[in-house]
């Protein structure tokens, strides 16, 4: 779990490209190799719509079956991709890159550069989904909600492996908890 202040360090490291994919990953929760890599142009929505105010992106294809979704898109993600659509270089990928396949299909480099310029621990960029998954939780999304956000069969898979228990999240629920033994024990006395 990257920390929001970790997040701003890193981002403020990073070059536009893995700024820009940083932010999808983080606020998406996409797989990197399999969904945000090859990210298509006609996969993007960036129209309003009354349920998707940022508009959404499709995901078609991933691990398994569940993976295909509509995620709805933040601000900075919308704002992220408009700059991008502006490129000429992006016309069928999102994130194109060298190489037969067309898109970007490695960010090791750049990553570890803004980890080190940034100064934080190593950690794989795989970590921006776990993040994901953690503040969607955090924030009080129902568990299957998030399944399906993540592109999961199960519920149990995104608690599993996804949502770390934070030491913000374990105080903000154990006030949760005092307010209500509060309530409840002056209820009861006379």
């Amino acid at each position: 779990m990257i920390s929001f202040e970790e997040e701003q360090r890193y981002l403020e490291s990073s070059g536009p490209n893995l700024r820009a994919l940083t932010v999808l990953a983080v606020d998406t929760g996409m797989r990197p190799k399999s969904e945000l890599f090859r990210l298509e142009w006609p996969q993007v929505h960036l129209e309003a719509s009354e349920m998707m105010p940022n508009g959404y992106i499709k995901v078609k294809e991933g691990k398994t079956q569940s993976a295909e979704r509509v995620l709805p898109l933040t601000p900075r993600v919308r704002e992220t991709l408009l700059i991008l659509r502006m490129e000429s270089r992006r016309k069928r990928w999102v994130f194109p890159g060298p190489g037969n396949s067309g898109h970007m299909v490695s960010i090791q480099k750049s990553h570890l550069r803004a980890i080190q310029k940034a100064g934080l621990e190593r950690f794989p960029f795989y970590c921006w989904r776990h993040t994901f998954g953690t503040r969607c939780a955090e924030s009080g999304m129902d568990r299957h909600t998030l399944a399906k956000l993540m592109g999961h069969s199960s519920p149990r898979i995104t608690e599993k492996y996804y949502i770390h228990v934070t030491e913000p999240h374990i105080s903000s629920g154990f006030e949760r908890f005092m307010a209500y033994q509060t309530k409840r024990l002056a209820a009861v006395q006379p």
